[in-house]
């Protein structure tokens, strides 16, 4: 509002949206299918060019899997289902081209961080101090190497963790509000 640029702006919005399933455009010879791709956000939307078999991931999938804001269990559906698109490459969100070879091993590596993490957390929130041991947990622990995304990997995964287990508390209080009400 303070910033005459902005002012000037119109947001106009789309004429075409989808809210499930999938969206074909034919741009010349190309067909363009966007699908869901939910984790990274719940409003996630990855693009595969169907002749190419490329796939431009949006931020679900990155070097190192960001779900702040998102979910975590969306996150692992929507990379494990990566798997049955036969791909050639995947550009992701942030970070290098993936090829053909190196696919399998990227999806691989990006579910058992997820997993790992998982199982930190709930590890951790057994212990006394929750937050100290999560803060002990490198990433490289969880199977990620630390110089990722020009080094922002280690904050990105203390930020994961915690809000993790942010979602773990709050999952408990819920629990404990319902079964105090029944």
């Amino acid at each position: 509002r303070d910033n005459a640029f902005y002012n000037q702006l119109k947001v106009i919005p789309p004429h075409i949206t989808f809210s499930q399933g999938s969206f074909n455009i034919q741009v010349g010879k190309k067909t363009l299918r966007l699908f869901s791709a939910p984790g990274h956000s719940e409003d996630g939307i990855a693009v595969l060019i169907e002749e190419d078999r490329i796939l431009f991931s949006g931020d679900v999938f990155m070097p190192l899997p960001f779900i702040v804001e998102g979910n975590i269990e969306q996150m692992i559906k929507t990379i494990q289902g990566f798997n049955d698109l036969g791909l050639e490459n995947i550009i992701q969100g942030h970070g290098d081209i993936i090829l053909r070879g190196e696919i399998d091993e990227k999806i691989r590596e990006n579910v058992t961080y997820l997993k790992a993490i998982q199982k930190a957390v709930l590890t951790a929130n057994r212990r006394k101090n929750p937050l100290e041991v999560l803060d002990s947990i490198g990433v490289e622990a969880c199977g990620k190497s630390r110089i990722l995304l020009g080094g922002l990997a280690s904050q990105l995964h203390k930020r994961n963790l915690r809000y993790l287990y942010r979602q773990s508390i709050d999952n408990q209080e819920q629990t404990q509000v319902s079964s105090e009400l029944f």
